[in-house]
């Protein structure tokens, strides 16, 4: 058979939106409700208990300036990304337009801390900068602005900040982008050229992560003094990561450039790191300084029981029918509730894996994976 032909049966029978009517006519979705172990995102968050322990969290940190870590842990599968997933849909969703800023970060295995820092300024990015500048600049809030800046330790810092202040009241809009543009390019880490000698001040390039932080601690204490940050939230994935592939040495200097950005915003932080339960004890074990900034834990657990399971099973099905609604109600399908997978099935799905299982339950992950073969089939 020519390869070309291989799958035309499948493919005439899957043209246009047939077969979605088709599923949405008897079990009244659109797709496999239930996520492939492959499927790390985009698919719904079912609350847990561990939800009002970071809602808490959540809540002191919005009402206090006072920086806030919180370690979710559990071993591989029970759910970490798809909290944090979650959490960072309706951080972004309430408070991206209320002066707070939501940075995703995946610890790769790396032998620096650098990208995680780079990546708070790029998260920032120039928008920011210019609101920051553009307050300063403002006769209501130059007195503030200037005894803030009477108090920056870092020399370059404080000469870009008063370069741009200058700038921005001095010269036109078009001259002011492109010093924000060149200071940028400082706080990113980028080689220090005449052309920001000249137009910021600044001497020396920010080619450490010692220096990256200070710089960091600097901008967000004065965008904070002037009103335009309330708080960064840092939602940082897979630390376990790092011990995986790199060197005790560089994995001890990851963790020690993490206890230092901790330290260096006593205001205005929210961390919440994900990691396994065994890498943060070792981690804590190989710097005891850490376990200290990393005392709040919220640990996730695994599905324990049937009731449990089916929880997790009909939540699934329930937010596959609930997205499926809008798009039948539009085109005229008829939605059939007919479960995709029935209560029986699942709960043998659950009873096969806990046999199997090498831990107290179930992994959310292999049980979700096991419903989507059955629904495929």
């Amino acid at each position: 058979m020519p390869l070309e032909d291989l799958f035309e049966d499948d493919i005439e029978e899957e043209k246009g939106d047939g077969a979605q009517r088709e599923l949405c006519r008897r079990f009244g979705v659109q797709a496999n409700p239930f996520p492939s172990a492959a499927q790390t995102s985009g698919h719904p968050h079912l609350p847990v208990s561990a939800d009002s322990k970071v809602d808490r969290a959540v809540k002191a940190f919005i009402g206090t300036p006072n920086s806030y870590a919180l370690a979710i842990t559990s071993s591989q599968g029970i759910g970490k990304t798809n909290l944090l997933n979650a959490y960072e849909t309706a951080l972004q969703a309430k408070l991206r337009d209320r002066g707070f800023f939501v940075i995703r970060y995946v610890a790769d295995p790396e032998p620096s801390f650098d990208p995680l820092v780079r990546s708070i300024f790029e998260h920032l990015g120039e928008d920011h900068l210019k609101r920051v500048i553009s307050a300063a600049s403002q006769e209501s809030k130059k007195g503030v602005a200037e005894a803030y800046l009477q108090r920056v330790r870092l020399p370059d810092m404080k000469n870009m900040l008063e370069s741009l202040i200058g700038t921005k009241t001095n010269y036109d809009s078009e001259d002011f982008d492109y010093a924000i543009e060149l200071a940028q390019q400082w706080l990113l880490g980028l080689p220090v050229r005449k052309v920001h000698r000249e137009g910021l001040g600044v001497n020396f390039r920010l080619d450490t992560v010692e220096s990256k932080t200070r710089a960091l601690r600097e901008l967000v204490l004065f965008s904070a003094t002037l009103d335009e940050l309330r708080g960064i939230f840092i939602l940082l994935d897979e630390l376990e990561k790092q011990a995986g592939s790199l060197s005790k040495t560089v994995v001890l200097r990851y963790l020690s450039a993490l206890r230092a950005l901790i330290d260096a915003l006593p205001e205005y932080l929210f961390l919440m790191v994900a990691l396994t339960t065994d890498a943060l004890q070792r981690y804590r074990e190989m710097l005891p300084a850490l376990k200290g900034r990393l005392a709040n834990e919220v640990e996730l657990q695994p599905i324990r029981d049937e009731d449990e399971a089916l929880k997790y099973w009909r939540f699934y099905i329930d937010e596959a029918r609930k997205a499926a609604k809008d798009a039948a109600e539009a085109n005229g399908w008829e939605c059939g509730n007919t479960d995709i997978v029935d209560e029986d099935e699942a709960l043998n799905v659950f009873a096969s894996l806990r046999k199997k299982s090498s831990i107290e339950g179930v992994r959310q992950r292999d049980f979700l994976n096991e419903l989507n073969s059955l629904a495929m089939r």
